[in-house]
């Protein structure tokens, strides 16, 4: 979604102002911008605004695997004519004409020259604030007035979780604050108790990662956003063409918790595109165990993958490259309890501390461990074997991650091109009246007999 969504609040010291803004990137590359000399020229006194974000305090990313948009949340927005129509945004977000005394109203506002604001109003609890709370609003900004008025209400719903979020940890915060500091003794102390600064979000709601957490919402809803409006052209009748979405974005790709936080990198870590290609996956385990990890994948064997959270995440991403859309509902990351396994989830990754089943004919078991064995980090256990003749979607997928030609990112879309083909001929093979049409179209699709076990697998759960 080309949009920027930034969190504001009314600074004692500094008045109202966005100290937090998250933004997608697609053409500029994250070492073109000059991130250092930026939070150098916008740094300020008071602790509220000038907060740490984290190791390198200066920006944090993460990317879609599919799409290859970068989302970057920093303390202004790095585009500079970005950051001045964001800044003017925060001044009307947070103005009386909003009239931002109702706690967790919606106002849309703006023109075709400063861009059009969704602006999101809520108060946050502060015990050594004046009134006993701060002001804060998220915003959205973007230039297309009309879509930003459809998808209002999807915007809406997700705004107020955020806020609500943030207001029920810093009820919390106060409540424990409260306990330290009797009623009599804040009134005995008078002024002296209310801070002259604003108190960062961090203080606030006494989140470490608090940030991180804001940005991993924000990168989302840029992105569903994004998908969330589709356009169909059609022609002729064709019955079997799966209905437009109505009401919700797609499945996330996008996924954060406090166990899968490894995902957000900050900009000064290593360059991680190669974790978002098939390629990890070929990395991670030895030569010959990578076709049979892919033929499982494909085929429906069911893989438990089991370690720390850290290393099996980015391992869990590739795979569900190996799956159209439609049937990522069948993958479970990060299971926390031992009957997900026996559930009909087909690929599922677990802590150390989960009971797992055995390998066998149909389970396959990779295990991260704690340290190297004989050079290698997981442990793979499968006692089925490969079939003498590959399937040709899983041929041409090897094909493609040995082709040096390739990019990650051209790989990616190479990979998810082959899938699309394979899903396109089972939905066709589903909607054949009889086995006879069925084999015609099999001739004409090119569907050979060592294929049958992905159209087998697939055709249960593509419709």
């Amino acid at each position: 979604m080309n949009a920027v969504i930034a969190l504001c609040h009314f600074c004692e010291a500094h008045g109202p102002c966005a100290i937090f803004c998250t933004q997608t990137l697609r053409d500029t590359k994250l070492e073109d911008l000059p991130l250092d000399q930026q939070q150098q020229q916008t740094q300020k006194s008071c602790s509220a605004c000038n907060y740490s974000m984290g190791r390198n305090n200066s920006a944090i990313y993460s990317r879609d695997t599919e799409s290859g948009a970068t989302f970057v949340s920093t303390k202004v927005a790095v585009l500079p004519e970005v950051a001045s129509l964001v800044k003017q945004a925060a001044v009307l977000s947070l103005s009386n004409g909003t009239d931002p005394s109702k706690d967790g109203e919606f106002v849309f506002f703006g023109d075709s020259a400063r861009g059009h604001i969704l602006s999101h109003t809520f108060r946050v609890s502060d015990l050594q604030a004046r009134g006993y709370s701060q002001l804060f609003s998220i915003i959205v900004l973007m230039k297309d007035k009309y879509f930003l008025l459809n998808i209002k209400p999807f915007l809406a719903e997700h705004l107020k979780k955020v806020s609500s979020e943030l207001q029920m940890a810093a009820r919390k915060t106060k409540e424990a604050e409260e306990l330290t500091y009797s009623e009599r003794q804040r009134r005995l102390s008078g002024a002296q108790f209310l801070m002259h600064n604003s108190r960062s979000l961090l203080e606030l709601t006494g989140e470490e990662h608090i940030f991180a957490h804001l940005h991993s919402h924000f990168s989302w809803l840029l992105l569903a956003g994004s998908r969330f409006l589709t356009e169909h052209v059609t022609f002729g009748n064709l019955p079997w063409l799966p209905p437009q979405s109505s009401g919700r974005p797609p499945a996330q790709r996008l996924t954060y918790n406090s166990s899968t936080l490894p995902m957000i990198e900050s900009i000064d870590d290593p360059d991680l595109e190669e974790f978002f290609s098939l390629r990890h996956l070929k990395s991670v385990v030895r030569k010959e165990e990578f076709a049979t990890v892919c033929y499982c994948a494909l085929t429906g064997v069911k893989i438990v993958v089991r370690g720390d959270p850290r290393k099996t995440f980015r391992f869990m991403v590739c795979l569900k490259k190996l799956l159209p859309e439609p049937m990522h509902n069948l993958m479970r990351i990060d299971a926390q309890h031992q009957h997900s396994i026996s559930s009909e989830y087909k690929i599922i990754s677990v802590s150390n501390d989960i009971a797992v089943p055995m390998a066998s004919g149909s389970v396959f078991r990779i295990d991260f461990l704690d340290k190297h064995v004989n050079g290698h980090e997981v442990s793979v256990k499968w006692p089925g074997e490969l079939p003498r003749k590959l399937p040709d979607l899983m041929v041409k997928l090897l094909k493609a991650v040995e082709e040096k030609n390739f990019t990650e990112l051209v790989l990616n879309k190479q990979t998810k091109v082959l899938i699309e083909e394979w899903k396109n001929k089972v939905t066709c093979l589903n909607h054949a009246k009889s086995t006879s049409v069925q084999g015609k179209l099999k001739k004409v699709l090119g569907v050979q007999p060592q294929d049958q076990p992905i159209i087998n697998y697939w055709s249960t759960h593509l419709h």
